[in-house]
């Protein structure tokens, strides 16, 4: 039965302070997308090439609500992609003390949830500082029995949206058509899996991205770990694979990921 809190107007802005982040100096990170082979979306990662991880586990990647990450057990993830030239492909393992712990009625970016930041356009500035019209932040919010998602789009300047814009903020929605996702519990969380169809990324304006080895795209990863037993009344942390708060507006503080046979 999924989970409902009603949150004071008190409880609802406690959510919302942030603390200080690190600077924004980090080196790129980059990590390699393998072509896919026969995956399956069922939470087992044993077909993925697991060698090229984006790895969240360090107190220097927090972006939000520092003092309340308890340490790697508590909330930290290998982020994995692999792609065809159909689909996008995504998988995570996650070290989690409180796992799966959405919880309705809470802002999208305030629930349990990871964030994929992707570029469908592989001649884009890296360096860029504003987000543009193939740039795109998704979320997978963490609900054992419902996986909604949404995409943010907010951010983009409305004369370079292409139209496409944000779905199912509000929460409580699956806005990726073709969208399948899986998880199987470990011993410290969970193995998450997912398939992503690139024409998710595209509408009458925007081409449905054709993926090629050798191709580079700006990327990133971001996971939100909301604890019990009392969410509403204390801060919620948020990691990053690279950069500060500030990727949730400028792509250049972003890694990227270089697509491989």
């Amino acid at each position: 039965m999924r989970k409902m809190m009603k949150l004071t107007a008190g409880a609802l802005a406690a959510l919302t302070v942030a603390t200080p982040v690190m600077a924004a100096d980090a080196p790129a990170a980059q990590i390699t997308a393998y072509k896919a082979e026969a995956v399956t979306i069922d939470g087992n990662l044993d077909e993925w090439k697991l060698d090229s991880p984006a790895v969240v586990k360090n107190a220097e990647q927090i972006i939000r609500d520092a003092v309340f990450w308890q340490g790697e057990s508590d909330c930290s993830a290998n982020f994995y992609l692999a792609w065809d030239e159909t689909n996008l492909y995504m998988a995570a393992e996650v070290t989690e003390d409180t796992p799966l712990g959405a919880i309705e009625m809470l802002p999208i970016d305030a629930e349990d949830n990871l964030k994929l930041f992707i570029s469908t356009d592989p001649a884009a500035d890296p360096a860029r500082t504003e987000y543009g019209m193939n740039d795109f932040l998704v979320y997978f919010v963490m609900n054992e029995g419902y996986w909604d998602t949404a995409i943010d789009r907010s951010m983009v300047p409305k004369e370079s949206r292409g139209r496409f814009v944000s779905k199912g903020m509000d929460g409580g929605e699956s806005v990726l058509e073709g969208y399948e996702c899986a998880v199987s519990m470990t011993t410290t969380g969970f193995n998450w899996e997912a398939v992503i169809p690139w024409t998710c990324f595209s509408n009458e304006n925007i081409p449905v991205y054709a993926p090629k080895a050798g191709d580079v795209l700006s990327c990133n990863f971001a996971i939100t770990d909301i604890s019990y037993p009392c969410p509403g009344t204390e801060y919620i942390p948020q990691m990053a694979w690279n950069g500060t708060q500030n990727i949730n507006t400028n792509p250049g503080e972003w890694g990227s990921v270089t697509l491989a046979e």
